[in-house]
């Protein structure tokens, strides 16, 4: 039995632009901790190899100290371990990949075209190849029929499945397969697609290690691959790992039935509990649902009343106003000539045209009445 750990897109020193200083650093050190869970993992589990398809790090922003502390780290693994650099980390002059002293048991990948290691002493041969800049416009498998030697055919590369006209090196499953690669680790798709297996072939993207930003939803992961080279074909398990204790999550939230912020502040408070949601959380809670002209959610207010455990509360107002387009239509006063105006774009608009007339109304609507038209324009930023 073959075990192998396969992770990518750590994206380690990551600026966490927009965020304060002190966000920032929070951010960066949860990658770091990341970081030295898996190789503690590693190191305890007893792996013969690990892969590491591409993006471990953020060109440009990684300090001597990071760098430092991944040369360290690797290097005191009891197994060898392979790095593809990818769009975000390539091989190229200044690179921690060519400006340090690698140990001795990492191997890097360092031109655009595939070559390979051999490890013969668990018989396997790794494919791969290196993002020398930041685009990679080509797949470097494709067409490729590689002799394996005797050994078991993996690939370890950043690649792009999604799309054959991707500067990211485009990658078929068919490639993968012509190639004969019995497993390929891949990186740089974030949230990672089904594994794709076939009868000799499987081919997975481990996805993030520890989400960053809202589009990396839930706890991050790595994968665990265990290979039956006594069976024919070569019988491969993966496995997901858990890695991450931070996580970014997302939730709709009807409030139809809301009357105003406290009624609507309760719903969300509902949902916290609900998910179990605490400090490990930063939650982008998006309103719905269909209010009262006369009510928008004070999103502010409700993000302060309910972050309770919460690291981060981000509060959305999606609602749509409840009209009484007929009363409305018929309305003498400025109130029905400011319906009229918007109304083809309420009713027969795309999704964003309904929803920008929509706040249209409710702020002249408001502006006619003399209420306080501030608390129907959305925040710029998150309660932290």
């Amino acid at each position: 039995m073959i075990k192998i750990f396969h992770f990518a897109d750590l994206h380690l020193d990551s600026p966490f632009a927009g965020y304060d200083i002190k966000a920032s650093e929070s951010g960066r050190k949860r990658l770091r901790d990341a970081f030295l869970r898996m190789m503690k993992h590693v190191s305890e589990g007893g792996y013969d190899l690990v892969l590491i398809p591409g993006d471990l790090y953020e060109s440009g922003y990684l300090t001597a100290e990071t760098a430092e502390l991944v040369l360290r780290t690797l290097g005191a693994l009891p197994c060898p371990v392979v790095i593809s650099p990818g769009n975000h980390d390539p091989y190229c002059k200044g690179s921690l990949y060519t400006s340090m002293n690698l140990p001795e048991n990492v191997h890097v990948f360092s031109s655009e075209e595939l070559s390979y290691f051999d490890f013969d002493d668990i018989g396997v041969r790794v494919y791969g190849y290196a993002f020398t800049e930041p685009l990679l416009r080509r797949g470097p498998l494709a067409g490729e029929h590689p002799e394996h030697a005797g050994r078991i055919p993996l690939l370890c590369a950043h690649a792009d499945v999604s799309s054959p006209l991707s500067p990211y090196a485009p990658l078929s499953y068919a490639d993968v397969e012509d190639a004969g690669i019995v497993y390929a680790a891949l990186g740089h798709i974030h949230n990672a697609p089904p594994v794709f297996r076939s009868e000799r072939t499987t081919c997975a993207y481990s996805g993030f290690v520890e989400g960053r930003a809202f589009d990396e939803r839930h706890y991050g992961t790595a994968l665990s691959v265990t290979f039956d080279e006594t069976s024919f074909p070569v019988r491969v398990a993966a496995e997901q790992v858990q890695i991450g204790t931070y996580r970014f999550e997302t939730e709709q939230i009807d409030i139809t039935a809301a009357l105003g912020d406290e009624e609507a502040s309760e719903l969300v408070a509902r949902r916290i509990s609900e998910r179990g949601y605490g400090s490990e959380t930063a939650l982008r809670a998006v309103l719905c649902g269909d209010v009262g002209t006369g009510y928008t959610p004070n999103v502010r207010a409700i993000a302060e009343k309910c972050r309770g455990e919460l690291d981060v509360l981000e509060i959305l107002d999606d609602t749509s106003p409840i009209l009484d387009g007929a009363a409305l239509e018929s309305d003498i006063t400025l109130r029905g000539e400011l319906y009229r105006t918007l109304k083809e774009k309420l009713c027969s608009g795309s999704g964003e045209e309904r929803r920008v007339a929509a706040l249209a109304l409710r702020l002249g609507l408001a502006a006619l009445e003399g209420r306080d038209i501030s608390v129907f324009l959305p925040e710029t930023g998150p309660i932290e």
